[in-house]
């Protein structure tokens, strides 16, 4: 399962302990106390647990988050944009190898299934337009506009894939990943926004914990069946 072995009878322990060690971090994120690259310790909780519970693409993808968190509390955005592409590159990949590996030889497209995914579709094209016509616009030309424009498409990219995987935590997480930097975009490029500190962070959080929760062979309850289509 994971880049390093553990004993299956451990990853409940294991995933537990990494959710509480994350859960803590983020807690102390937002309390009012001076630590350096604060967000890089959140994350880099789930990328050290995920040798041991995730499939190596999941790491690697959780990996490159991090890194994109550690140049985002340097303020530099382009390399924070360029690792967290590498990171979106990643999920795709995993969800893309988990569809044909699990979810196409038993999907049947039914009636549900074509209006789910037509569904999918049409937000997906609403998401990239809203992005294209009042974002992209902001954006400072030259390589800044490049890399948002690749950005966009490869986030939306790994919503799909993550919308396509019958599983409501995938498709809970990349949503609110979407979400986070959808405000991120434009309370940089386009306007301010009003609590965007939490707007961005929360959903953040919950979002990597979602993906790096589902990823490991630990469940923590039956999940919702409005995504088996």
């Amino acid at each position: 399962m994971g880049m390093l072995k553990l004993n299956e009878k451990h990853t409940r322990t294991a995933a537990l302990t990494a959710t509480a060690l994350y859960f803590i971090a983020c807690l102390i994120f937002f309390l009012p106390i001076e630590i350096a690259h604060k967000i890089t310790i959140c994350t880099s909780i789930l990328t050290l647990a995920s040798f041991w519970l995730c499939p190596w693409q999941m790491t690697l993808a959780l990996l490159f988050s991090t890194l994109g968190d550690h140049f985002g509390s340097c303020h530099n955005f382009m390399a924070q944009m360029g690792f967290f592409a590498l990171g979106h590159i990643w999920f795709i990949i995993y969800f893309i190898g988990r569809y044909f590996k699990k979810v196409e030889k038993d999907r049947k497209l039914t009636g549900k299934a074509k209006g789910y995914l037509a569904m999918v579709a049409f937000c997906t094209i609403v998401l990239l337009a809203v992005v294209f016509t009042k974002i992209v616009p902001e954006v400072p030309p030259g390589i800044m506009k490049t890399g948002v424009c690749i950005y966009a498409i490869l986030i939306s990219s790994m919503l799909v894939s993550a919308m396509i995987q019958r599983s409501s935590l995938f498709a809970l997480g990349a949503i609110l990943f979407v979400f986070s930097d959808f405000i991120l975009a434009w309370n940089k490029f386009v306007e301010p926004i009003p609590g965007r500190h939490y707007l961005v962070l929360v959903p953040y959080f919950m979002a990597q914990w979602l993906l790096f929760i589902r990823a490991t062979k630990f469940r923590i309850g039956p999940e919702m069946r409005l995504l088996r289509f």
